[in-house]
């Protein structure tokens, strides 16, 4: 056995290092069992034997892929109002736990049917598109020209001349918007 010295620094002295370092004993050297203690091969070999026999009775690949066809063809083919009801009071379930108590009670206030209905009849109706974007663009151009026309003539602003200009630009909206869609929806009739 060739030995190596390696210097301490803190010491100035030589200390052999063996060539090889062995983590565990080998079964020359570990010690013999003790009376009643259970020999750790025999432990090893017993779970060998049932992982072959487990890979041998079943493919985990032909398992997963036969879970897969059956949990496809549970699934339902159409969505229907009952399952929607269930999904959404699940989920809002779900939500509400992570909520802290008083947006917990907001939820429940919130979510009740009559409260959904004009909430979606209002967003439908209040918040179109086509409405608010002629309303920002005619509040705009006509409170811009208003300024100037206050500034280099010499009136007093009226703020509520913004508020008229946009409500006549979201009806302004509405009106183009319904115009179109009626043009849009006989061409699409007639195909």
């Amino acid at each position: 056995m060739s030995e190596k010295f390696i210097i301490n620094r803190e010491h100035q002295e030589y200390l052999p290092v063996p060539d090889r370092i062995e983590a565990l004993p080998t079964a020359e050297q570990a010690e013999a069992l003790r009376p009643g203690e259970p020999d750790p091969s025999l432990k090893a070999e017993q779970a060998r034997t049932a992982i072959a026999e487990t890979t041998a009775v079943e493919n985990p690949i032909q398992k997963l892929e036969k879970a897969e066809e059956s949990a496809n063809a549970s699934q339902p083919t159409f969505i229907d109002r009952n399952l929607r009801q269930i999904s959404l009071s699940r989920e809002l379930k779900q939500i509400r736990r992570r909520l802290p108590a008083n947006d917990r009670v907001l939820s429940r206030v919130i979510h009740q049917p009559a409260i959904r209905v004009i909430s979606d009849t209002t967003a439908k109706s209040l918040s179109r598109p086509s409405g608010l974007l002629g309303g920002g663009l005619m509040a705009f151009v006509g409170t811009s020209g208003y300024l100037y026309l206050a500034k280099h003539i010499g009136f007093t602003y009226n703020y509520v001349i913004f508020f008229a200009l946009f409500i006549g630009g979201f009806l302004l909206g509405l009106l183009l918007e319904l115009v179109v869609w009626s043009l849009t929806a006989r061409r699409h009739r007639q195909m």
